[in-house]
């Protein structure tokens, strides 16, 4: 019995808090996607991962009900043009950090089934290799946090 209540408030934890979530030694922070004005069906999601583990894991997949599909995402630059296409999965080194943000690695939110409007909060499924599945609440707002 003590072992199951000791997985349960393990599993609770791993649940998050807006955004702060932590399970097997990873936990996300400084997260937001982008609102979703005038119709569109598209948002950017960005995320702060932190490894504090002795063991390297990998981003391998995100999902929310809020919309069809959320894939992995990167920009580059192709000669003058900067470009977005779908990414493999995103290392997170043992006691590193990544950070999703504009211009680089992102979570694509396409086909948005109700709009993102500022203020709200989205859930998020992240799935890790290693870690699985980490739930964050992800503020929506028209840019990053600021942090002190």
């Amino acid at each position: 019995m003590r072992k199951l209540l000791v997985l349960a408030a393990f599993a609770l934890a791993a649940c998050g808090d807006g955004g702060g979530a932590q399970t097997h030694g990873l936990h996300v922070e400084n997260g937001w996607v982008t609102p979703t004005p005038g119709g569109v069906n598209m948002s950017a999601g960005y995320v702060t991962i932190v490894n504090d583990s002795d063991f390297a894991d990998r981003l391998m997949s995100a999902a929310s009900t809020r919309a069809a599909n959320v894939s992995l995402h990167d920009m580059q630059m192709d000669g003058a043009v900067m470009r977005m296409r779908p990414s493999g999965p995103i290392a997170v080194p043992a006691h590193g950090r990544v950070s999703l943000a504009p211009s680089g690695a992102h979570l694509m939110f396409n086909g948005v089934i109700t709009p993102f409007t500022e203020g709200e909060q989205v859930r998020v499924q992240l799935t890790f290799e290693h870690a699985g599945a980490v739930s964050v609440e992800l503020p929506v707002m028209r840019s990053a946090p600021e942090h002190h």
